[in-house]
């Protein structure tokens, strides 16, 4: 029943807007931040059926989902979830309305099976449709090194969170390398971690054709360490409101190139390369 309800739901949702693209008064980017958010809903929604029997711990503005009863670690991660909040939000000038999931994984299979991730190794952390999906710090973390500190200073949370608040303020409509450079750029900002810094380019660092087209098939360290050097580079001269001036117009449904035009009048490639 609920399955043909949900058909149900997906039809008149999408049945008004293949008439409009039909009636040319709605393009693709326009339907994609239409029927993104209710896609995100329905993925998330499976989320939390499938850790539904996890245990949760709620902060003010988070609901943390965990695997095994380890108090230390969730007492550290509702620490850095919440120590940035504000500060992040503010200068997004956006806060989610509903409290956010976090869910802690001491299994990284289950971690990389719940977030549909294919790649070999699994990352600290991943946003995926509402929530920041992360795995307990004792794996990665070394021994010898002060767990407290590297998570709160280089751990996945801001980066995480970042990523969700883009994808909101956008309606998921954004190209890959710039929601990666944003949210290195703030944690930079936040903690002061410069990702990538002593990380030195094999020729030509890409160029902003390149990280559109292609930012999986290139060196993965390469193309966010110039993800950051572009989003900073480009808030550091045009500013930080600029930034979020793009984003409103891209969750309108603009094109990125035809959200940057209608800001600053210039190419995608003269505002993030002017260097």
């Amino acid at each position: 029943m609920k399955r043909v309800l949900r058909k149900k739901i997906n039809v008149l949702v999408l049945l008004p807007l293949i008439m409009m693209i039909l009636m040319g008064s709605i393009n693709i980017q326009g339907i994609k931040v239409r029927v993104y958010p209710l896609l995100r809903e329905l993925q998330h929604e499976l989320i939390i059926y499938k850790t539904k029997n996890y245990h949760t711990r709620e902060t003010e503005h988070f609901i943390i989902r965990y695997e095994q009863k380890d108090d230390e670690i969730i007492d550290l991660v509702a620490k850095a979830a919440e120590e940035k909040y504000d500060d992040v939000t503010d200068m997004f000038q956006y806060g989610p309305e509903n409290k956010i999931t976090v869910i802690v994984y001491d299994d990284p299979q289950q971690l990389m099976e719940n977030t549909n991730l294919k790649q070999s190794k699994p990352p600290m952390g991943v946003y995926y449709s509402s929530t920041i999906q992360i795995l307990t710090p004792r794996l990665w973390v070394p021994e010898d090194q002060d767990m407290e500190f590297v998570f709160l200073n280089q751990g996945p949370m801001v980066h995480e969170f970042t990523h969700l608040l883009v994808d909101d303020l956008t309606g998921g409509n954004y190209p890959l390398w710039f929601t990666e450079g944003l949210a290195l750029y703030q944690e930079y900002v936040q903690t002061g971690y410069q990702w990538g810094k002593d990380l030195a380019y094999d020729g030509k660092p890409y160029s902003v054709k390149e990280l559109t087209n292609d930012f999986n098939g290139l060196d993965e360290m390469l193309a966010y360490k110039r993800s950051f050097e572009l989003v900073r580079g480009m808030v550091e001269r045009e500013g930080f409101n600029s930034l979020m001036e793009v984003l409103k117009e891209l969750k309108k449904g603009k094109s990125f190139d035809e959200a940057h035009q209608g800001i600053f009048s210039r190419s995608v490639e003269e505002i993030y390369e002017n260097e």
